[in-house]
């Protein structure tokens, strides 16, 4: 082969990779902001969001941070692109904004602990459309009182005059309502029967403060003292002692009643074909997707009924206690 024949064919070559570096360079679509591609969606086929449509807006509440928001929600969003055809941004908001968002009508969809979500369907008319579930629990929880192992408490009565801890009086479901519901149904009043009662906005923490001695009781969700095993935070969950512990099958010992997990809402004004699509998505999301592992979570059900955290609402006349309606999930 002669020297000029050689270099003309390492020519056609090059040119050819280059024109498919070029073609792939003005192919590419941006992935929508504020979203993540699972490398394991790439197996199903895709049905790209058209980059051209408005954006469609989904608020989670922020229990710890924005980046923790990001890596749990992100893949959802990534699937309701892609399920729905439109481009989807995860808008992180706090215990405040929360409301403020929706009154202003810069979402169109919502999730948050059922506390917050109640109030604002009672206050802005939100539809609930579906309900989170977790693994081994479905779509319920619960709140634990809990003491250190070796402590003198047994019951609500030996709680008189000790020191407790909970997340927020006024926010915290699992973390705190649910407890202070407890307690009043059973004839304790936390607010004047405690020595001390106090926030502690971590529920790592509150549980490290009962083993240090700093408190005497304290309040946190179904799952916390496993969830502190694995992290290697707690040798055991013998560690701590549940007291007032219901009489019931749930997966978890836990003091208070059961309450439904958070739910997925659509707000008032949001496009009903739209509503109907991403309630769909959810519903008909497949079990082994990634999005619900990065969520830990089982999957999505009909939203259930919520009313029971409509009267704790209304008992403890919380945010939006005084406003008409009942949450049922419907």
């Amino acid at each position: 082969m002669s020297v000029k024949l050689l270099f003309q064919l390492k020519l056609n070559v090059w040119l050819s990779v280059l024109l498919v570096m070029f073609s792939g360079i003005a192919c590419y679509q941006p992935t929508p902001e504020n979203t993540t591609v699972s490398a394991t969606d790439l197996d199903a086929p895709v049905v790209l969001a058209d980059p051209q449509a408005e954006p469609v807006r989904f608020g989670v509440l922020a229990i710890d941070s924005a980046v923790s928001v990001s890596e749990r929600y992100g893949p959802l969003m990534a699937y309701l692109s892609q399920e729905v055809g439109r481009p989807f941004e995860l808008v992180a908001v706090s215990q405040e904004s929360q409301f403020s968002e929706v009154q202003d009508r810069n979402l169109d969809f919502t999730t948050n602990n059922p506390l917050a979500a109640v109030q604002i369907q009672r206050l802005h008319e939100t539809q609930f459309l579906v309900t989170h579930t977790r693994p081994n629990t479905g779509p319920a929880f619960s709140g634990l009182i809990v003491v250190s192992q070796d402590s003198d408490i047994d019951s609500i009565d030996d709680l008189k005059g000790k020191r407790a801890a909970c997340v927020a009086f006024q926010t915290a479901a699992a973390g705190c309502t649910f407890q202070i519901y407890h307690l009043l149904q059973n004839g304790f009043d936390p607010y004047s029967e405690f020595s001390e009662f106090v926030e502690n906005k971590s529920q790592d923490n509150i549980v490290l403060s009962l083993l240090n001695g700093t408190v005497d009781a304290g309040f946190i969700r179904t799952g916390q003292l496993e969830k502190m095993v694995n992290k290697g935070l707690l040798s055991s969950v013998d560690e701590l002692r549940i007291i007032d512990v219901a009489d019931d099958s749930f997966f978890y010992d836990h003091t208070t009643d059961l309450y439904p997990e958070w739910p997925v809402a659509a707000l008032a004004n949001t496009e009903p074909e739209l509503t109907a699509k991403v309630q769909a998505a959810l519903l008909n999301m497949p079990a082994a997707h990634p999005a619900l592992k990065a969520l830990k979570a089982e999957g999505f059900v009909a939203a259930v009924d919520y009313a029971k955290v409509s009267e704790l609402i209304e008992a403890l006349q919380l945010r939006s206690w005084d406003a008409e309606g009942r949450a049922t999930g419907e």
